[in-house]
């Protein structure tokens, strides 16, 4: 009887399994082509985009290894997750390898399995192994596998700026980055793979000053990749948009700072920094959606300041005395005591009563708001919209402010305008050289090109103050360290130029915070007057330069008339010697004519003398 029970509820269930699939295939069934209509779930995916052919390749091993898991694809991946772990521990890295295919097949479209098994042979098995080489090409394994993550999952934003971000991170500031970059510019068979993948390895935006790619640009074209698929509509997922757009700026920097360090320290590096500038740039002035119901442009504060000073300044005209009385109003609210803080100097107050009066400060500033619903009936409407505008104006000033901070925007645009300077990479040329003079014992080379390079520092330090946080500053310290053991003393004179810098620097070599929070606001000043200066500069060279044109060409016009009045003067010479040979010729006759005059005058002298005697 038990066993009767027993099949026959095994035959049921069967039937059960047997009746669903039928709704199911009928409901999940594509179009014939023949107009009959596709079922309810295959329109469903065609409408939201969701179907295979939509999310990225067709991958047929895929499809058979989620009809094979038979509806237990979760159980199957968590077991190929405890595996690959197994395998992981015990060094047998072929059987990882194949294991994370396994699970990649089961669950193509959870990116979150291609980030953290990439992260996984790029970082904890790379590690394991003892030679470079080895690790480099662990690392290549890693990168693979993000690459084909992104074949899988086309409008996955977050892979592609991942992608990105590997090759830069990984490639450019692990502890073997000097190899590794080495490595990957020679790796052709790595570049025909990226070319595979549409990304120009083989144009000027991919390489190096060597002429070969250069790991930190070809990270900055994936990231790009991702900038333009954002743009075109899909959504940034599990990253905020900021750091999503920030990275591929940021390459610019890396990349230019890395060709220094290896010892480009010239033009090159001069135009990579513009470069990274430009592409700084591009960021300012791009629409960040933020955590708000508008987006942000980190160039754009200053506007919106000067937007915002002129309306409070029509908002203080419009509503009088009403601010005031107002205020009088709360400050009649405070207790005594806040009152009597409110009237005293701030140097007779202790820590307590400091944040006291703060607090009273706070409560006694009214808001816009209820002035404007307090001002004259006739001007209060316009009154309460300018205070809204004044509002919104404040709270886009507040998220730029506190978005150009999280990614310490200023700094960065300082610090490009700063390196793209002759004198920041004359400065730089000239620590490289010296330390490479004091690693091969010319001491008094070292020390000299020690000096001239701190003096060079001490003028960029002067004219952007913000770069005394920079890790160049940091580099610097080290080598004001070294320069102080080649002259063999720890003492520097009052006339040394980076003195004060010395002395700002504590042992561990970093900066004060509250003097780092000074530089930061001391430094938009700076930066405009430094600006002014050069636009100065080179508009006094442009008008040098085009006196010198213009008296080069005076000089050429006067050297061409005075070769056109020494040709005139020769012929001129020349007719004048034709003109005295005749002359010479016709002298004969002229000269007896002049004689023969005198006689004639005589002769009448005569003949008139004669005639007065006969009168007498």
């Amino acid at each position: 009887m038990n066993l009767k029970s027993a099949f026959g509820r095994k035959i049921l269930y069967l039937g059960v399994l047997v009746v669903m699939l039928v709704p199911l295939f009928l409901l999940g069934q594509p179009a014939t082509g023949k107009g009959d209509r596709a079922g309810q779930l295959a329109e469903m995916r065609e409408r939201f985009n969701i179907a295979e052919s939509d999310l990225g390749e067709i991958s047929p091993a895929s499809e058979t290894m989620k009809l094979a898991s038979l509806g237990m694809r979760g159980v199957a991946s968590t077991l190929l997750w405890n595996k690959a772990h197994d395998f992981s521990v015990r060094h047998e890295w072929d059987r990882l390898k194949a294991t994370l295919n396994n699970i990649a097949l089961l669950q193509p479209h959870f990116d979150r399995v291609w980030e953290f098994q990439a992260w996984n042979l790029a970082y904890n098995v790379s590690s394991e192994f003892d030679d470079y080489r080895q690790r480099y090409n662990m690392v290549g394994e890693g990168t693979d596998y993000l690459t084909r993550g992104v074949k899988q999952n086309r409008h996955a934003s977050r892979l592609v700026w991942y992608t990105g971000w590997f090759y830069g991170q990984k490639l450019g500031m692990s502890d073997e980055r000097k190899q590794f970059r080495e490595l990957f510019a020679d790796d052709e068979v790595w570049h025909e793979e990226l070319l595979g993948e549409g990304i120009a390895v083989d144009s000027p935006e991919a390489r190096g000053p060597m002429g070969k790619p250069d790991n930190w640009l070809v990270g900055r074209l994936w990231l790009n990749r991702g900038y333009d698929l954002v743009d075109s509509g899909v959504k940034i997922r599990r990253q905020t948009p900021i750091n999503f757009y920030e990275t591929g700026p940021k390459w610019r920097f890396k990349h230019a700072e890395a060709i220094e360090k290896e010892g480009v320290l010239d033009e090159r590096a001069q135009n990579a920094w513009e470069l990274a500038s430009e592409d700084w740039g591009v960021l300012g002035n791009r629409s960040i959606p933020v955590t708000a119901p508008f987006t942000i442009k980190l160039d754009r504060i200053d506007e919106l300041k000067r937007q915002r000073d002129e309306k409070d300044e029509q908002f203080i005209e419009l509503v009088g005395d009403t601010t005031q009385t107002v205020r009088d109003e709360l400050i009649a609210k405070l207790s005594e005591t806040e009152r009597e803080l409110l009237n005293r100097p701030l140097s007779e107050m202790n820590g307590d009563e400091f944040n006291l009066r703060r607090g009273a400060e706070f409560k006694t500033k009214p808001a816009r708001a209820d002035v404007a619903r307090r001002t004259d009936p006739d001007v209060r409407l316009r009154a309460i919209r300018l205070a809204g505008e004044i509002d919104d104006l404040e709270a886009r000033i507040n998220k730029t402010e506190g978005y150009r901070k999280q990614i310490n925007y200023q700094y960065w645009k300082t610090l490009a305008i700063a390196e793209q300077e002759e004198r920041t990479v004359r400065a730089r040329r000239l620590v490289y050289e010296a330390e490479k003079a004091n690693a091969d014992a010319e001491l008094d080379k070292a020390i000299e090109l020690y000096e001239e390079s701190f003096a060079i520092w001490a003028d960029i330090f002067d004219d952007y103050p913000i770069l005394i946080i920079d890790d160049t500053a940091e580099d610097l310290r080290d080598s004001i360290r070294r320069y102080a053991i080649a002259i063999d003393s720890q003492e520097f004179d009052e006339d040394f130029p980076l003195k004060t810098f010395v002395e700002m620097m504590d042992e561990d070599g970093y900066m004060d915070p509250d003097l780092y929070e000074k530089v930061r606001e001391t430094q938009a000043s700076k930066l405009e007057e430094r600006q002014k200066e050069k636009e100065a500069e080179e508009k006094r060279l442009a008008e040098e330069a085009a006196k010198l044109e213009a008296a080069e060409k005076a000089k050429q016009q006067e050297e061409a008339e005075s070769e056109e009045t020494d040709s005139g003067s020769e012929s001129d010479s020349s007719g004048s010697e034709e003109m005295n040979q005749d002359e010479a010729s016709e002298a004969p006759e002229s000269e007896a004519a002049e004689s023969d005059e005198p006689e004639s005058s005589e002769n009448e002298t005569e003949e008139t003398d004669a005639a007065d005697e006969s009168s007498n």
